[in-house]
C-alpha cells in the first residue's frame, strides 16, 4: 500500500472516508513490575471477575512492588474551568464553565421578566393581532354562552 491510508471519520457515507496521516499510538495505561504475588495486597490476574483476583485476603501495603505506567499519549491538559460539549448536539449538551455561565446569565437576564400575552395588557391599549386558532376558539366557546 502506498501513500496515506484512507480511514472513515464518522457514521458512514463516502464523504466521511478521507486520507489520514495522523500518527496513531497506543495510549494504554499498563502496570509494570514482577508478575504474580508480591505479598503486598490483592492483584488482578486477568481481565475482570472475582476469580481473577488473587491475594484478596492480604492487607494492602503502602509501597507496592509494581507501578502504573501512563504514556504521554494517554494524558491531556486539564479542562477545568473551561466550557465543553458532549453528545451529538443541542443546548442540553453544553456544559459552561463558571465564567461562561455568568456571561450567559447576564446576557439573558432581561428575558426572565417578560411574559407573552395574547390580549391587551391595559384597558384602552391597542388591540393586538389575533390568530386563526384564537378566532376559532372565541367563536366556539362564545357560541355556548348565548
Amino acid at each position: 500500500m502506498t501513500g496515506t491510508p484512507e480511514v472513515s471519520h464518522g457514521r458512514g457515507g463516502a464523504g466521511n472516508i478521507t486520507p489520514d496521516d495522523t500518527k496513531y499510538v497506543d495510549g494504554e495505561i499498563v502496570r509494570a513490575g514482577p508478575e504474580g504475588s508480591h505479598g503486598d495486597g490483592a492483584f488482578s490476574t486477568g481481565r475482570g471477575g472475582a476469580a481473577n483476583i488473587a491475594d484478596a485476603d492480604k492487607p494492602p501495603s503502602s509501597m507496592r512492588a509494581d507501578r502504573e505506567i501512563v504514556p504521554e499519549e494517554a494524558t491531556r491538559p486539564s479542562t477545568d474551568n473551561e466550557s465543553f460539549h458532549v453528545g451529538r448536539g443541542g443546548a442540553a449538551n453544553v456544559h459552561l464553565s463558571p465564567q461562561d455561565q455568568q456571561k450567559h446569565e447576564a446576557k439573558h437576564q432581561h428575558h426572565h421578566g417578560a411574559k407573552v400575552v395574547d390580549s391587551p395588557t391595559a384597558p384602552g391599549a391597542a388591540k393586538q393581532h389575533q390568530g386563526l386558532a384564537d378566532k376559532l376558539k372565541h367563536k366556539i366557546f362564545h357560541a355556548f354562552k348565548k
